[in-house]
């Protein structure tokens, strides 16, 4: 009975005899010299290594393991950030805006702020979808009607 060993894998190759790929390796394998490789098990691990130094591992390796060791570079916190600062410029510039067009029509600019979150408040319960200009345009009309 030969020893068995808990730290051992085993690992099994199926060599089809019709595919002449298969029968070069085997012919390969069953005729090492003893000489070079004294193992037919250490020349096949010596070949994987080979491969796997030559072409790198992450070409084998599932993309789930590539992704979790993923480093995130200054360029991409650079675009990032500028993403964010376009779109909040973008955000504050439309504000700006609903706020000029309240001073020149006239409504006084704490009205509307409070008139924008009361809307913004009955948005977010009643989840009804209108346009923002079709709700400044209630309001505002809402607000002429008050004075």
């Amino acid at each position: 009975m030969g020893r068995r060993l808990e730290y051992e894998v085993k690992t099994s190759v199926r060599l089809n005899m019709n595919n002449p790929q298969h029968v070069r390796i085997n012919n390969v394998i069953q005729n090492l010299d003893p000489k070079i490789f004294k193992s037919k098990n250490q020349f096949i691990i010596d070949a994987c290594k080979f491969y796997i130094d030559h072409y790198g591992e992450e070409e084998f390796m599932d993309k789930k393991e590539k992704k979790r060791a993923a480093y995130i570079s200054i360029d991409d916190l650079d675009e990032l950030k500028a993403e964010m600062i376009e779109a909040a410029t973008t955000e504050a510039r439309n504000e700006v805006i609903k706020l000029l067009g309240g001073v020149i029509s006239g409504m006084n600019v704490p009205q509307i702020l409070l008139q924008k979150s009361i809307v913004e408040e009955e948005e977010e319960q009643t989840e009804d979808v209108m346009d923002d200009e079709d709700v400044a345009g209630l309001a505002m009309g809402w607000m002429a009607k008050g004075d």
